[in-house]
């Protein structure tokens, strides 16, 4: 990035992502997580089945695939420090796909 005017700019825009109450909740959730290896390593499993189906299926397959996802990890999900680990990861995902697609149709990128 050769612009050191946009690159502030980006920069400050990083700055207000992190001060967001989505991303503070996620990192606050991952560093807990983090401390008891065996929940992280079950809610790195579900991440990782979870990432798997939404690159590979869609439509109706996709929407089967997740609640066979659910069910098989319902145990898991059953954790109150997993569950809210992946429910705040989900909603500080959300939020970065809203920017992004913001952003790609406020510069009618075509």
């Amino acid at each position: 990035m050769t612009d050191g005017h946009l690159y502030k700019k980006v920069m400050d825009f990083v700055r207000d992502i992190k001060e967001t109450q989505e991303f503070k909740e996620y990192e606050e959730l991952l560093e807990s997580i983090k401390r008891q290896p065996e929940l992280y390593e079950m809610a790195n499993a579900f991440r990782k089945k979870n990432y798997a189906i939404q690159r590979s299926e869609s439509g109706e397959r996709l929407i089967e695939c997740l609640e066979e996802l659910e069910k098989e990890f319902e145990d898991v999900r059953a954790i109150p420090l997993v569950d809210d680990f992946l429910a705040a990861e989900l909603c500080f995902c959300k939020m970065m796909q809203e920017i992004n697609e913001l952003i790609w149709e406020k510069i009618n990128f075509q």
